[in-house]
């Protein structure tokens, strides 16, 4: 079991999927695979290896951690795509295909919609099906599982029973990983006054709350930052279901946090290194995953990433 601070669960029934974001086919997840056959030919390894050449000039180094800082605290010596392709990453398969997302508790109607909008963005960046399931209550949730945090007096539900208790044992069949939202604060344990997300790489499972995102339904202002925030734990937490590490060599959306504010300070999109992991590990057109990445983000104002966006498009395209 592996945890990150912020970037930083009964029995699913495929009858009770609600929504399928799928960002390169609208059809069902077996549709989507033999679509990515006939219109997409993967890039090979030593292409990829060409695209973190290309797209570095963009990219800014990381310099000395400042005091606090999660590298300043943390001994990590980060991946290069060469080291990930050793580690036998995970990836997506014929059989292995889908991200499943279970939101688990009370939602306001404005945090319903960030984990619906939330959604499509992992579809998009991640480029497979994603299926939203129906809500599941916390009654079921044992006692031994909840508690009511000693210093700050806020409910929080433990993360270990979410992950072994409530989602791995329920992973569908066809799920590359199944993915909890929650608007209930988290803790993994004796020692953690909380934590933004957890996740089992190995297992597929992870859990993710919204409670310290700011409520969305306040302004517009407010909606657009919680976005933009569960967008970015979302995608970072799913990049290590990826087998992705940390990374300690550019600003990245896949750099490690120790807290809101280093992680507000830090993009969603990818450095040229974790870029071509996804790209292999999700076999998929990066040019058509810029473009829908853009898309998405003007429409959403989510516009902190889109220069970047366009520049890279263009490297790549040329």
């Amino acid at each position: 079991m592996q945890h990150f601070l912020p970037q930083l669960s009964f029995k699913i029934q495929l009858s009770s999927v609600l929504l399928v974001w799928v960002a390169c086919s609208p059809n069902s997840a077996d549709a989507f695979q033999q679509e990515r056959r006939q219109t997409f030919r993967p890039l090979s390894i030593p292409a990829l290896k060409k695209t973190t050449k290309q797209l570095k000039p963009i990219n800014k180094l990381l310099g000395a951690p400042q005091p606090g800082q999660w590298l300043a605290q943390q001994k990590e010596t980060g991946q290069s795509f060469s080291e990930y392709l050793r580690s036998r990453p995970l990836t997506l398969t014929p059989s292995r295909h889908t991200l499943y997302v279970q939101p688990i508790g009370k939602f306001n109607p404005s945090q319903q919609e960030i984990i619906k909008l939330s959604s499509e963005y992992l579809s998009i960046y991640f480029c497979c099906p994603v299926k939203v399931l129906d809500s599941q209550s916390e009654d079921n949730i044992p006692a031994t599982a909840k508690r009511i945090h000693p210093a700050q007096g806020n409910h929080q539900l433990l993360t270990s029973y979410l992950l072994e208790k409530q989602l791995a044992p329920q992973l569908p069949a066809d799920a590359f990983a199944l993915i909890a939202f929650t608007a209930s604060d988290l803790w993994p344990g004796d020692g953690w006054n909380f934590v933004f997300g957890y996740a089992s790489f190995r297992e597929r499972v992870g859990v993710w709350s919204l409670s310290r995102f700011g409520d969305p339904a306040n302004d517009p202002e407010s909606f657009r930052r919680c976005l933009e925030r569960t967008c970015k734990l979302a995608t970072h937490e799913t990049g290590h279901m990826f087998s992705i590490k940390h990374c300690t060599r550019y600003a990245c959306n896949m750099q490690g946090s120790n807290s809101l504010q280093e992680s507000d300070s830090q993009p969603v999109h990818l450095c040229p290194e974790c870029h071509a992991k996804v790209i292999f590990a999700t076999q998929s057109d990066p040019i058509q995953r810029i473009d829908n990445l853009i898309n998405f983000s003007r429409k959403h104002g989510l516009k902190r990433d889109i220069e970047f966006l366009k520049e890279a498009r263009k490297i790549l395209d040329d």
